[in-house]
C-alpha cells in the first residue's frame, strides 16, 4: 500500500478539524498540486460547498465518478482525506441517506477488485513472457478477484435486504448494476480461456447493460431484451458498462 501524504502544513480546517494526511491517488489525481488540493477541499467541503454525511465521514456530492471523502484519522481529532470511488448524483443517486453507509462499505470493498475485462491477448502476452504458468496465474488472479466481488455484492445484498426478505426498489436496481458488471467480467474471463486454449468459436456475443447482442458484419442482433422488470435502468450504469466493451471491442465492419 502506498503511503499517504502528509499535508497537515497546509493548515486546512474541515468542521474544526484538521485535514493531516491524503491518499496518493488524490493527490496524483492533481497533479501533485497540494495548494490546489487544498482549494479543492476548502471549497467541496465550505459553506458553498455540496457535501453530505456518510456515517463518520464527510463526501462531497458530485456527478462524476470519484468523491473527495474526508474520513477520521485513527485516534486522532483530524481527517485523513481519499477519494470515493462513485458518485451520490451518478449510479447511486436513488440511494436513502440512510443507506448510504452500507453502499460506502461495498463501494470501497469492490474499487479494489477491479482489474478490467481480461481477453485472449492479455493472456498471449502473459504467455509471451513467462509461459504458460504466467498466463496461469493471471487466469486464477482474475477468478480470484470475481469471487471477492461476488461475495462483497452477496454481502450487500444481506445488507440491504427488508426484514420480509425482499429488496426495495432502489436497491434492487443498484444490485441488478453491479450484478451485470460482475457478469460481464466473469463472461470475457471465460471467452478468453476458451481463445486462448483452443480459437474464437465464433465471434463473442457482446453483454451490454444485462442484454446480450450478437454483433456481425452489418448487423446486431439483441438475443436478450436489455430492459425488463429488475433490469438495471440507471443511465450512468449503461453508459460504464458501454464504454468498458468498446475499450476493449475492435470496431467491426468500419463502424
Amino acid at each position: 500500500m502506498v503511503a499517504d501524504f502528509d499535508i497537515s502544513s497546509l493548515k486546512v480546517q474541515v468542521r474544526g478539524r484538521p485535514v493531516i494526511s491524503a491518499s496518493a491517488e488524490l493527490v496524483h489525481g492533481h497533479f501533485h498540486d497540494l495548494a490546489d488540493l487544498a482549494d479543492s477541499i476548502r471549497e467541496g467541503f465550505g459553506s458553498k460547498g455540496d457535501w453530505c454525511e456518510v456515517g463518520p465521514d464527510l463526501h462531497t456530492v458530485t456527478w462524476g465518478d470519484a468523491e473527495i471523502r474526508l474520513r477520521p484519522a485513527e485516534g486522532l481529532a483530524a481527517w485523513r482525506a481519499d477519494y470515493f470511488q462513485a458518485g451520490w448524483l451518478g449510479r447511486f443517486d436513488k440511494v436513502p441517506e440512510e443507506r448510504r453507509v452500507d453502499v460506502a462499505r461495498y463501494v470501497d470493498r469492490a474499487a479494489d477488485l477491479t482489474e478490467g475485462l481480461l481477453q485472449a491477448s492479455d493472456l498471449r502476452a502473459a504467455a509471451a513472457s513467462g509461459g504458460l504458468p504466467a498466463a496461469d496465474r493471471l487466469v486464477r488472479r482474475h477468478v480470484q478477484l470475481i469471487d471477492e466481488r461476488y461475495a462483497a455484492l452477496d454481502h450487500l445484498v444481506s445488507d440491504l435486504l427488508t426484514d420480509e426478505g425482499r429488496l426495495p426498489a432502489w436497491a434492487l436496481d443498484v444490485v441488478h448494476c453491479q450484478a451485470d458488471d460482475l457478469n460481464m467480467a466473469r463472461e470475457w474471463l471465460g471467452s478468453a480461456v476458451v481463445e486462448f486454449h483452443h480459437g474464437t468459436a465464433g465471434q463473442r456475443p457482446v453483454t451490454i447493460f444485462g442484454g446480450v447482442q450478437f454483433e456481425f458484419t452489418n448487423f446486431l442482433l439483441n438475443l436478450v431484451p436489455t430492459q425488463g422488470m429488475g433490469s438495471c435502468s440507471h443511465q450512468d450504469c449503461a453508459a460504464d458498462a458501454e464504454a468498458t466493451e468498446r475499450e476493449v471491442l475492435a470496431p467491426v465492419g468500419g463502424r
